[in-house]
């Protein structure tokens, strides 16, 4: 077993606030997750998980049927081959874990301290899960060994990159770890032929197309950080087309801060290499920065959004790319809701209206205050004299989603308390989950059928998505949200109430 690789090196500018240390121990902690790649036992299983002779004989097959002009050799196309059978064939995607007896979805419990045997493969974090058919629970280990994560095969962003970068390095190529400050993460490997560091996201199995995210995304980048066993970069220009406004968004730390900590980390890792070797990095990073003055625009290609974890998931992370279905309203604090540190909103189905308590707003229309939709439409029953918000007919699944954002006030979440009014019917199924904002990974599954709802997990944030997601089994209606007679105008089969506390920042 590989062992945690511990990384330090002295900063010519000290941190001013919570902010920018927790920073320099991101980047700390990444060159930690590097020094696992450079373990021989860990490259060798690596090697023995790739079936390299398939791949070889598939790029082979297709070098032949390339232009000779073209600039593209044969480690090219092995790289494309790796990326397709990381993707298809080998790592899976974890939204949830399923129970292994009934095979349907449990519920998130929250965070759980890692075992002695978890903490041996650096794990930091364990998210708990429960069945509540079969009373069963599940742990979900978040290692960050990349030995052990392809033993697991399954994980997130984070895990399908660490692991691939791992398969890059055993195959021979020069891979290194990107960071994205806004939550994702890839890798980069060289080309000799192109001479230059592709892009490829074994999530998303693209490669060189570096303006996905915010052309296909609609990320609102930031930071973007490749680490590897020779240098730590700020690459964030090579995704972005618009670097100036990515600029004004980098509020985290001071940007001499940034720079302080990267040429740090740099100093620390060019003192042991030889001459030739430095030679090297510094013929490519300047050709890298000759490219920052002819940035990429995204006019000539076609973008999506992200096709990796549930539907819900990319929603909520506002990468989706579903534009038509996304009305996009966010509920922000208003003056008389900082000051009372309280947020109230209420939605009644029967007279199709937002109400927000204590203030006098009032918004018609279900579509109105939501952040996106699918397969979703408001059904009056003249005969039955009832409403609700159901899937569209015909539709077999469908969501619905509210964003809450109340950040910018120097208040923190402190209780939230909520009505979510479900029905269903024979195999229909109603799942309410909650992401946290900005979105680290876990998620909450709200238990239905408790009114109201306490949650706790998300004390000291400033926001998260609600969404409620729609699985009709044999009908559309069988699936029901915010049902009620459409004589009770005065009930509100849809509640979110928030109190808020001072935001108290220390740094130690």
């Amino acid at each position: 077993m590989s062992k945690p690789v511990q990384f330090n090196c002295s900063l010519p500018i000290q941190p001013i606030n919570k902010a920018e240390k927790e920073f320099y121990q991101d980047l700390l902690y990444k060159m930690r997750i590097i020094g696992y790649y450079e373990n021989s036992t860990s490259l060798h299983f690596a090697k023995t998980c790739i079936p390299t002779d398939e791949i070889k004989t598939k790029a082979t097959l297709k070098l032949s049927m390339v232009d000779e002009e073209d600039e593209v050799d044969l480690d090219d196309l092995i790289l494309l081959e790796l990326l397709d059978w990381f993707k298809c064939d080998f790592f899976k995607w974890v939204d949830s874990i399923k129970c292994d007896s009934c095979n349907m979805a449990t519920q998130n419990e929250g965070m759980l301290p890692p075992t002695i045997n978890e903490k041996e493969w650096d794990a930091q974090q364990v998210e708990g899960y429960f069945c509540s058919k079969c009373s069963k629970h599940f742990r979900f280990p978040r290692y960050n060994n990349p030995q052990k994560l392809l033993d697991t095969r399954e994980g997130r962003c984070g895990e399908w990159a660490n692991a691939f970068t791992l398969l890059c390095l055993a195959l021979g190529y020069e891979a290194r770890l990107i960071s994205d400050w806004t939550d994702h993460a890839w890798t980069e490997v060289y080309s000799n032929s192109k001479k230059c560091w592709l892009h490829c996201d074994p999530c998303e199995n693209v490669c060189d197309k570096p303006l996905l995210y915010e052309a296909g995304w609609k990320k609102k980048l930031t930071y973007i950080i490749a680490f590897s066993k020779y240098e730590v970069q700020d690459v964030t220009w090579r995704y972005t087309s618009d670097f100036e406004s990515v600029l004004k968004r980098r509020n985290y730390c001071r940007e001499e801060f940034v720079l302080g900590c990267i040429s740090a980390i740099q100093k620390r890792l060019e003192q042991p290499l030889k001459r030739e070797v430095l030679n090297k990095i510094y013929e490519r990073r300047a050709r890298e920065l000759a490219c920052f003055f002819s940035p990429a625009q995204p006019e000539n290609e076609s973008y999506s959004g992200r096709t990796s974890g549930s539907l819900a998931w990319r929603i909520a992370r506002s990468e989706s790319g579903f534009a038509s279905t996304q009305s996009a309203y966010v509920f922000k604090l208003i003056p008389e809701e900082i000051e009372q540190r309280h947020f109230h909103v209420q939605y009644c189905s029967a007279s199709d209206k937002y109400i927000r308590a204590n203030t006098s707003i009032n918004i018609e229309g279900w579509m109105s205050c939501t952040f996106s939709h699918r397969n979703i439409f408001r059904k009056v029953e003249n005969d039955w004299k009832m409403v609700y918000l159901a899937l569209t007919e015909g539709s077999k699944e469908g969501n619905i989603s509210w964003k809450f954002d109340f950040q910018g006030h120097g208040l923190v979440i402190s209780k939230i308390k909520m009505n979510l009014m479900s029905k269903t019917f024979d195999c229909g199924n109603v799942r309410w989950l909650l992401f946290p904002n900005p979105y680290k990974e876990s998620l909450v599954h709200l238990t239905a059928g408790i009114h109201p709802i306490e949650i706790t997990e998300l004390a000291g944030t400033t926001g998260f998505t609600l969404t409620a997601e729609l699985i009709a089994g044999d009908k559309w209606q069988n699936a029901q949200i915010f049902r009620q007679s459409l004589d009770s105008t005065t009930i509100f089969p849809f509640e979110v109430e928030i109190r808020f506390e001072e935001h108290k920042e220390n740094l130690n």
